[in-house]
């Protein structure tokens, strides 16, 4: 669907054929400014919509809502170009530019990036109480660069003021330059990273990547006349149009009849049906859906990925049952066999394991990448194939290790002891080349990391008692990243080179503009926040309580730290090994058997909260494509392929119309994701 085409032919002198390289088209200056123009536009956007309006969630999915219905208005004008002044239309490679600059710096503005960091920074001051003792505790251990002047912090919790006071401005500059720079190296090096996995899953492993196939589609040849005229686009289209929108009247107007499809709805909790009777009732949540985005995702899965995905969260249901039958969640029962069957800590084991087997896997590119960056002169053919890739290899490994020891001795500056920042950043990076392995294979409309993230994992082995005072601040001071990875940047690092090979980009200038990208959302994901809070006040009831809320975390487990502090835990690091145990497993299946259907990522999904509202959807979009491919082969998979792009497509146009439309009325209308 996204192949590049065939290698056009040149004459030699000699009269000989000989194939030439598709030329690569590097990003134009109208692409950059217009790109670069709108990253602070949309982080507004963003913030406004997420934490004011409290609409739909824009920036906290794979497949970046509000990304594509500006790449959706694009592409509409881009058409009305081609038509009355075909000189001035954009390329497909420029809209995939201005697509890229958006995906890989809104999130910055989300959930687990600045929402979180910016309420942390500030909570200390006003919901440190008598009762807490946050600030009597913590505050002579934490450096002051690291949060504002706390004389300037209460109107940014009540409101009614302005951030674009030079007090405000000069109280907020050294955590707004300090944590900006720390963001743009920790996401540089996920970069560095993506460059020396993309030849191994790209080239040789052919994974799918389906979060790339709606914008590559929606915008080739800078938008496709044929696309926006097929019948079977418009039908998937319509049908999340009439359902969100009939969703949405009912949200503002009771009386408006609407079609459940999401597990908010009372009608589609099946959870009363099982918590009265043992030992069903260890079931616990369970909820049906049927969102159209993700019925059309899955059909872009392969077959065992999309079936693992819902059989193995299934699966963590049938460990509890079982369990629960055997008494381990009787009232008398041990917190460590109430535990039983560890599936967060299995989560946490097979995130850890995938990634080590993975770049395991990949030891030959691995040792090419050292050969590469280590030799001084390169050969014509090893210069030919690194052309176009986002960075020489050199420069990436560089970068990684530049971006290590800046983040290690960061880590020192804030308090930890020398190998304490060592082994938190590589267990973060191995969680996040597992997430961004999960997306390249599953594409799942969003995705958390394992219940056991890298902080815990840290403090499980032999406690917190190894732990100074001193280290455990500054390691909780890095906890607002680690709690929720649904805008982490590295998956989308990769898909963009993914993008960029499909559109025939230069792979450098995509790598340029990801990182211009990512300074710009620093600092605007800052002035944005700020300019919304100092408004509308942090603490007041006109913003969302849980983004504020989430600011304590990391005070909240520290204090808990501190208070409480725990003993090696045999058990649950048990539970680690045996979610690498099984993830080895899996992986050695499946190249020894053809036709295995148990795919390692969906039993590493299926201990972390991702599948609590997609399993079902995901169930259905892979029956319909099983269906397909089994009784129509491939060629009726190709012919419905813009029937289910229009199911994706009309899920996110429509989310985001009335996202806008509760932004510039003030009305909280109808969150059509996640719920």
């Amino acid at each position: 669907m996204s192949s590049s085409s065939p290698e056009k032919q040149s004459r030699d002198t000699d009269g000989s054929q000989s194939p030439t390289r598709p030329q690569i088209v590097g990003i134009t200056p109208r692409a950059f400014v217009i790109g670069l123009l709108l990253v602070p536009v949309m982080c507004f956007w963003n913030e406004y919509t997420e934490v004011v309006a409290q609409a739909t969630d824009l920036a906290a999915m794979s497949l970046i809502i509000a990304v594509v219905f500006a790449l959706f208005v694009l592409v509409t004008l881009n058409l009305l170009l081609k038509r009355f002044a075909p000189r001035w239309a954009f390329s497909q490679a420029e809209l995939m530019y201005i697509y890229i600059m958006q995906t890989c710096s809104i999130g910055i503005s989300g959930i687990g990036m600045a929402q979180f960091l910016v309420t942390f920074t500030g909570n200390i001051f006003y919901y440190g109480t008598p009762e807490n003792r946050w600030q009597e505790t913590f505050l002579p251990a934490v450096r002051p660069w690291l949060l504002p002047d706390p004389e300037i912090v209460r109107p940014f919790y009540v409101g009614q003021s302005t951030f674009w006071k030079a007090e405000h401005i000069q109280g907020w500059l050294a955590p707004i330059l300090v944590w900006s720079l720390y963001i743009t190296v920790l996401l540089g090096v996920m970069l560095c990273i993506t460059v020396i996995l993309r030849r191994q899953w790209m080239d040789r492993e052919r994974l799918a990547f389906p979060i790339t196939q709606l914008p590559l589609e929606l915008a080739r040849d800078g938008g496709s006349e044929k696309f926006f005229r097929s019948r079977q686009m418009w039908v998937g289209f319509l049908i999340p149009v009439v359902l969100e929108s009939l969703a949405s009247l009912n949200y503002l107007y009771p009386n408006v009849p609407f079609f459940p499809i999401k597990p908010s709805d009372p009608r589609l909790n099946l959870t009363p049906l099982f918590e009265a009777s043992p030992p069903w009732n260890g079931i616990g949540s369970l909820q049906l859906s049927f969102y159209p985005l993700v019925i059309g995702l899955t059909y872009f899965l392969p077959l065992d990925v999309a079936f693992s995905l819902w059989f193995f969260y299934l699966f963590t249901k049938v460990q509890n049952v079982v369990v629960t039958a055997l008494g381990y969640r009787d009232p008398g029962a041990s917190l460590a066999m109430s535990r039983m069957p560890y599936i967060g800590e299995q989560s946490a084991g097979a995130f850890v394991g995938l990634a080590l087997f993975v770049l395991y896997g990949m030891r030959a590119q691995l040792r090419e990448v050292f050969r590469r960056a280590l030799q001084r002169r390169q050969t014509h053919d090893e210069m030919e194939s690194a052309a176009n890739e986002a960075m020489p290899y050199r420069t990436a490994l560089l970068g990684m290790i530049a971006g290590g020891i800046f983040l290690v001795g960061f880590g020192m500056a804030i308090g930890m002891a020398w190998w304490v920042p060592i082994v938190f950043f590589a267990l973060f990076y191995l969680y996040v080349i597992t997430f961004t392995r999960i997306r390249a294979e599953a594409g799942l409309p969003w995705g958390f990391g394992p219940y056991m993230n890298a902080h815990d994992l840290m403090k499980t082995p032999a406690g917190t008692s190894v732990y100074t005072f001193q280290t455990q601040v500054g390691l909780h001071m890095l906890l607002w990243h680690d709690l929720d990875f649904r805008t982490t940047m590295m998956p989308n690092h990769l898909e963009a080179q993914k993008i960029g090979i499909e559109s025939r980009m230069n792979l450098r200038h995509v790598a340029i503009v990801i990182l211009i990208a990512t300074v710009v959302a620093c600092l605007s994901s800052w002035a944005a926040l700020l300019t919304i809070y100092y408004d509308y006040g942090a603490a007041s009831a006109k913003v969302n309580s849980w983004r504020t809320s989430m600011g304590n975390e990391p005070w909240r487990v520290l204090k808990d730290v501190v208070d409480n502090p725990s003993k090696p835990d045999p058990a649950r690091m048990q539970g680690v090994l045996v979610g690498m145990i099984v993830t080895a497993f899996l992986l050695v299946m499946r190249q020894r058997f053809v036709g295995w259907p148990f795919h390692p990522t969906g039993y590493a999904i299926a201990g972390t909260f991702t599948m609590e509202w997609l399993w079902c959807a995901t169930l259905v979009g892979w029956l319909i494509k099983w269906l397909i491919v089994r009784y129509g082969g491939m060629a009726a998979y190709r012919r419905y392929i813009p029937f289910f792009i229009g199911l994706i497509l009309g899920d996110y146009i429509t989310g985001s119309v009335w996202a806008i439309y509760g932004s510039v009325t003030g009305v909280q209308t109808y969150r059509a994701f996640p719920i």
